[in-house]
């Protein structure tokens, strides 16, 4: 269920409510209008996809922590622990990998709805050196939803069968994914 326009709702009543019936899902959409969408991530997430977005993106935690994997303008690797209450902005077009440790960690995101000229995309580095090791096809108009994100899903599956992709051309390091 979306949240209603102009109507209380109360997220604190809707985590409790999802905290048992979850389901596999990183991310729920719980509000969408004709400029933004927001959603709620839970963790555990440990992917390994940087996503570039294009436009800013708010986070507020709720519960729990987030480790904030983000890529700076000059192609530094850092990693910030947001705890709850904290919140920050993310400029448009940083990869970004926000990773919550376990099942109590919980994030409000919203950002700008995709307009036909949006491109985002996803990008897998290496976790020693930081080398860029695959990079999805552009995705063009399409943001975020309640329906699989089939291009993750697919890029994860060829990394995973094929250890050439996942391996660093500079240091050699094969990249794992968590179980």
């Amino acid at each position: 269920m979306l949240m209603p326009y102009l109507q209380n709702f109360n997220l604190a009543e809707w985590i409790e409510g999802k905290k048992k019936d979850w389901g596999q899902r990183a991310i729920w959409v719980i509000w969408e209008s004709s400029h933004y969408i927001t959603l709620i991530g839970r963790g555990p997430s440990r992917g390994r996809d940087f996503h570039v977005g294009p436009s800013d993106e708010i986070f507020y935690q709720i519960e729990g922590e987030l480790h904030f994997h983000h890529i700076t303008p000059e192609g530094e690797r850092k990693m910030m622990v947001v705890g709850p209450g904290e919140t920050f902005l993310l400029p448009a077009k940083i990869p970004h990998a926000p990773r919550r440790p376990d099942e109590n960690s919980w994030t409000l995101v919203v950002e700008r709805k995709r307009g036909p000229e949006d491109v985002d995309y996803w990008i897998w580095f290496c976790e020693r050196c930081n080398n860029k090791l695959y990079e999805t096809i552009p995705r063009t108009g399409v943001g975020p939803s309640n329906k699989p994100n089939t291009i993750i899903q697919e890029a994860t599956s060829l990394l995973r069968s094929d250890e050439k992709l996942r391996t660093c051309a500079k240091c050699g390091e094969v990249l794992s994914f968590p179980s």
